[in-house]
């Protein structure tokens, strides 16, 4: 396994755990709960494209902060922990704890496309301090927000048929399925491409 392969799995494992456990936390803050319901239910009231480009335009955003070298693996942790403690704030309110939303979100396709792609982003960012290769960290750019594409795209549509039933947003697995084996590729062609030749003596 590459090095850099390697660093993405334990970060991707470091989020969900802060994602986990920041939700488990007792959150109660009314007002915070009200403003993400209030922002979040002006974005499901649009149409599906357009809800897939707000999705897609705010998680690109946070990626590419999360693209600073070093800086970015701080910038993740702080990211998801604070979704995660928006998520107790609002579950809290509702009288369950936050945990349990968590959970459910991470059986959900969409979170299995968008939450790798913070810690390939902050992988990316660290490996640039490492071996200097600029070329495979501007394609990792690209790749992020291909994958956040792919990951906006498909948490609309779970929000769409979320509308009509529950669980036909599961259905948005058999799409997924082709995705991750379309950006396991593309990761891989990433690899391939931006290896530096090794120096012969």
């Amino acid at each position: 396994m590459r090095r850099q392969t390697l660093v993405f799995f334990i970060l991707f494992i470091i989020e969900l755990l802060i994602f986990i456990g920041t939700s488990a936390l007792p959150v109660n803050q009314p007002e915070l709960a009200s403003k993400f319901q209030s922002e979040r239910s002006s974005i499901v009231s649009l149409p599906y494209p357009l809800e897939a480009l707000s999705i897609f335009t705010h998680n690109y955003e946070v990626a590419l902060a999360e693209f600073i070298p070093a800086l970015g693996v701080g910038i993740m942790g702080y990211s998801i922990g604070s979704t995660g403690y928006v998520l107790s704030a609002v579950s809290n309110e509702q009288g369950v704890p936050g945990w349990i939303p968590a959970i459910f979100l991470l059986t959900l396709p969409h979170s299995w496309l968008e939450l790798p792609s913070y810690a390939f982003a902050a992988t990316a960012g660290l490996f640039l301090l490492i071996d200097r290769n600029w070329k495979r960290f501007l394609y990792m750019i690209g790749f992020v927000g291909l994958e956040l594409f792919f990951a906006a795209s498909v948490e609309a549509g779970e929000i769409v048929l979320e509308n009509v039933n529950a669980i036909y947003s599961y259905l948005f697995w058999i799409p997924a399925a082709l995705l991750f084996y379309v950006l396991y590729e593309v990761y891989e062609y990433i690899m391939d491409v931006t290896e530096k030749p090794k120096v012969q003596y």
